[in-house]
C-alpha cells in the first residue's frame, strides 16, 4: 500500500513523500522517495508497487544497492578465511575493476563479456581471465545459495559460454619446463655465494632446491614436514594438508623418500622446540627462488618445476606408475602424466634389442 505525505520545507515550499510498503511471500519491504509535485509522487508509487508485485520483486529491491564489491568483501570475510594467497589475490584484484561497482542484481552478460574483453585487450592471457570468471561465478552462486540474493545466473552462464567460444577464456596449458643441469649448477653457485656472505641469516636454498628435486615436494609442503612424522627406518614421512582438488585441509598422506632425500633431511640441524625439518616460510623460499633465477639469468623457471623434474627423474630411473605415486602423491595417472616429460637419452633399454636391420 502506498501513502503520500505533504511536508513543508525550510524555505516554505512543499514536497511530497511517497512511501511504499509491501509484504509478499513472508518478505517485508518499505521504501520512500520525495518529489516536488504530488502527481509525480503518485506516479512513482504506482510504478514501484507494480514492480514489487512481480516475482522476486521484493528480493530484488532488498539488494538494490548491493554491489559486486560488497559481495566480494562478504565472501572474503565469511568463506575465504583459509583461502590460499593466490585465490585471495584474485578476488582482491576483482574488487579494483569497474565490474565491481555494478549492482549485483543488475549484472548482465554484456558487462561480464566487457570485463573479459578489457582484460584481453590489456594483454592478459585466457587462463588468467578464466580465473576471474571462475571466481565471479563462485561468488554469484554463493550470493544465491547462502545470501538469497536474486542474482540472474543465466546471464553469467551466457557470458561464460561466449567468452569461451571466442577464446577469451580457457584452461592453462600444462608446463613441460625442466631445469637443465647447467641451470641447476648456476643456481647452486648463486646459493653458495649467498650462504658465504650471510651464513646465519640465509635460508639453505641449496638444500631446499636439491630436496625438491629428489623428493617431488612442493615448497609449502617442504616447510610443513615434521621430525615427529619422519620414519627413518622405512624412509617415509607424512605430508600434512597435501594438495587436493577438493579437500583443502586435513588431507594428510604418507610418502616414500628417496635415499638422496633422506641424506638431505639427516643433515638438517634440529632446533630445540622446533619440530619442522625445514623451519622456514614458504613465501620467503619463493622470493629467494625468484631472486636467484633472475640473478642467474634463468628465464621462466618456477620452483614448482622442480617437482616436474623430480617426477620425470623417477620415471627415468625405471619406477612404474604406481611406484612413482608413492613418492609424488599425485591423485591419478591423468594428473601424473603431465609431469612426465622424459629425456630419451636418460631411458635405459630393457631386454634384448640387438636385432639386425634388414
Amino acid at each position: 500500500m502506498a501513502t503520500i505525505r505533504k511536508r513543508r520545507k525550510k524555505d516554505g515550499s512543499f514536497s511530497y513523500i511517497a512511501q511504499v510498503r509491501m509484504t509478499r511471500g513472508g518478505h517485508r519491504h518499505a521504501e520512500s522517495r520525495a518529489f516536488p509535485k504530488k502527481a509525480m509522487a503518485e506516479e512513482w508509487a504506482k510504478r514501484r508497487e507494480l514492480e514489487l508485485m512481480q516475482p522476486g520483486g521484493i528480493l530484488t529491491a532488498k539488494w538494490r544497492d548491493v554491489s559486486l564489491q560488497d559481495a566480494f568483501e562478504r565472501y572474503l570475510h565469511e568463506f575465504a578465511q583459509n583461502a590460499g594467497r593466490s585465490k585471495r589475490a584474485t578476488i582482491e584484484q576483482l574488487k579494483r575493476f569497474p565490474i565491481a561497482r555494478v549492482q549485483i542484481t543488475e549484472l548482465t552478460s554484456q558487462q561480464i563479456v566487457e570485463h573479459g574483453l578489457m582484460r584481453s585487450n590489456s594483454g592478459i592471457k585466457p587462463a588468467t581471465i578464466n580465473q576471474d570468471i571462475v571466481w565471479l561465478g563462485i561468488i554469484l552462486k554463493t550470493a544465491v545459495a547462502a545470501w538469497k540474493m536474486p542474482v540472474n545466473l543465466s546471464e553469467f552462464e551466457a557470458a561464460k559460454l561466449l567468452l569461451r567460444s571466442k577464446g577469451l577464456i580457457g584452461k592453462s596449458k600444462s608446463r613441460n619446463r625442466r631445469p637443465t643441469q647447467a641451470e641447476i649448477e648456476r643456481l647452486r653457485a648463486y646459493f653458495q655465494r649467498s650462504q658465504r656472505i650471510r651464513p646465519s641469516a640465509i635460508i639453505p636454498m641449496e638444500d631446499i632446491m636439491d630436496f625438491a628435486i629428489v623428493s617431488s615436494r612442493r615448497q609449502e609442503e617442504i616447510t610443513r614436514l615434521l621430525w615427529s612424522d619422519l620414519d627413518e627406518q622405512a624412509s617415509t614421512c607424512w605430508v600434512r594438508d597435501a594438495k587436493h582438488p577438493r579437500q583443502k585441509w586435513g588431507n594428510h598422506k604418507r610418502f616414500k623418500l628417496t635415499a638422496d632425500a633422506m641424506v638431505i633431511i639427516q643433515r638438517q640441524p634440529r632446533a630445540k622446540g622446533e619440530d619442522r625439518i625445514f623451519p622456514y616460510n614458504a613465501s620467503s623460499i619463493g622470493t629467494r627462488w625468484r631472486a636467484a633465477t633472475a640473478a642467474s639469468g634463468i628465464d621462466d623457471l618456477r620452483f614448482h618445476d622442480l617437482r616436474h623434474e623430480a617426477t620425470s627423474r623417477l620415471f627415468e630411473a625405471g619406477y612404474e606408475i604406481v611406484e612413482v605415486q608413492q613418492f609424488t602423491l599425485h591423485e591419478s595417472w591423468d594428473m601424473l602424466k603431465r609431469y612426465t616429460h622424459l629425456k630419451p637419452e636418460a631411458l635405459k633399454l630393457k631386454g634384448n634389442h640387438n636385432h639386425e636391420c634388414t
